[in-house]
């Protein structure tokens, strides 16, 4: 049947894609972007999708890593979910919690979390991730960096890094390939 120029298209639009870069470390004031380049940091990467996406000026951030990941996973504050610190993310779960992984599968995405999953609990194919390459460690970026370096894990694989390996190329490889 044919359809009026008036009425609904065709083809539904396509819902935009979601990229959240979670940095360890990170002031504010570390990306370009938000600072308009005053502190002398140049992001141009991270600017350029600044540009063609969406900044938050106003939020809320937990200045530790585990909490700060059990905030962004549920958007609720850590005394609601009892990750109030680092020791306290074991108690965050996601039969407690749900996560934005399931709300996003529910909405018909595909999710994956590529980088250190260290402060919480269980794995990310726990929190809902469809895919995932995890690493073990803060700092740990070669395999002659000891224990933490030697391995990343893969979709639930543990996968041996090279001698020439750098975690952070492996990681972006992961994404562009997932991308």
């Amino acid at each position: 049947p044919s359809r009026s120029s008036s009425g609904p298209s065709a083809k539904a639009a396509r819902p935009p894609n979601i990229l959240i870069i979670w940095g360890d470390d990170v002031g504010e004031f570390n990306i370009s972007a938000y600072n308009m380049g005053r502190m002398g940091y140049k992001t141009p990467n991270i600017d350029a999708l600044a540009r063609s996406g969406t900044i938050y000026r106003h939020a809320y951030a937990v200045p530790l890593c585990g909490p700060s990941r059990a905030t962004i996973l549920t958007g609720r504050y850590g005394f609601r979910t009892g990750a109030t610190n680092q020791d306290a993310t074991g108690r965050f779960t996601p039969k407690a919690e749900t996560m934005m992984p399931a709300v996003l599968k529910q909405a018909g995405y595909v999710s994956s979390s590529i980088g250190k999953w260290g402060q919480l609990p269980l794995g990310p194919a726990d929190f809902g991730f469809d895919d995932y390459f995890r690493f073990s460690g803060s700092g740990a970026y070669w395999k002659s960096q000891g224990k933490k370096g030697e391995n990343v894990e893969i979709n639930g694989k543990k996968v041996p890094v090279g001698e020439k390996d750098y975690i952070p190329e492996l990681m972006h490889t992961h994404l562009v390939d997932f991308m």
